[in-house]
């Protein structure tokens, strides 16, 4: 079961990081497991985990590349529980928003009907502050694939030793606004007006939004979303602020609106198709390079 402990000396711990396929914390997909023992990082465990029905949500796949073709022939995660288990009951568990990735694992163990081990926890979030990211460029710690369970757990591990040994002060980046409490959607950029009427005349048919019907979501990180939006309409795009069964394209930020996704998974089991583009992608759509 969960404690949350204050500890500076102990060098001896296990990192976690877990991947879900759909909303619930039962559904684990990926998992990445660190062993650190007297400061030095001593085994690494990286698995596909095929989760219930083997079922994926769009919004879920286009955060860590997972999808059912992945995972159709991996284990399930009763198999592999044996081999990850000695490293979790009794042991010091570490995570990046800890709060998270131990639900998902009591609530997967439940699932199967397997028996929660006792372990005391600690999260570098809660204690640190600040996005997994954003943390690894401050500290110079590396992070080669962002949202792949290992390289997350790794990262995890380091900073974790670094605020051991005092590198990272506590609290540090507790307060940062746009690491921490990002808001869902952003009503300061709410589309209206001739944004939303559809011109051809400046476009081509071969720009990629030409006559697509767009919709954005959540906060982007690097353009304006009225900025954004305009660069779309020049491209032919039918720009709109809610979902429907025609929408092509919907973009999305930080903290997507959680009713937009819901009714993408609704109208695409219904039958439409639409896309969720990323904002990297998005960017390299439109010809923007920051």
């Amino acid at each position: 079961m969960l404690t949350f402990e204050t500890i500076f000396i102990d060098m001896d711990f296990t990192t976690i990081d877990f991947e879900t396929a759909i909303g619930a914390r039962w559904s684990i997909c990926q998992v990445g497991l660190v062993r650190v023992e007297s400061g030095k990082i001593v085994h690494r465990y990286s698995q596909l985990v095929k989760p219930p029905k083997n079922e994926y949500s769009n919004w879920n796949t286009n955060v860590h590349g997972i999808h059912a073709l992945h995972t159709r022939n991996s284990p399930i995660f009763p198999e592999i529980w044996e081999d990850i288990s000695p490293y979790i009951e009794g042991q010091l568990l570490v995570a990046h928003n800890a709060m998270f990735d131990v639900d998902c694992l009591e609530k997967t163990l439940k699932y199967y009907g397997l028996p929660v081990p006792m372990f005391s926890c600690d999260c570098t979030l809660k204690r640190i502050g600040g996005k997994l990211d954003k943390l690894c460029e401050l500290y110079g710690v590396s992070l080669e694939n962002h949202h792949e369970a290992i390289f997350d757990a790794i990262a995890c591990a380091e900073i974790y030793l670094k605020l051991l040994k005092g590198e990272i002060e506590e609290g540090a980046h507790i307060s940062d606004k746009e690491d921490n409490r990002v808001p869902f959607g952003n009503s300061e950029e709410r589309l209206k007006g001739d944004i939303l009427k559809k011109d051809l005349s400046q476009a081509s048919p071969e720009d990629f939004f030409y006559d697509k019907k767009v919709v954005f979501t959540g906060v982007l990180k690097s353009i304006k979303r009225i900025d954004a939006a305009e660069l779309v309409k020049k491209q032919g795009a039918d720009i709109d602020t809610g979902i429907s069964k025609r929408t092509n394209y919907v973009i999305t930020g930080k903290k997507p609106g959680p009713s937009k996704m819901k009714q993408i998974e609704k109208y695409n089991a219904e039958g439409s198709e639409i896309i969720i583009m990323l904002e990297g992608e998005f960017l390299e759509k439109i010809g923007v390079h920051v």
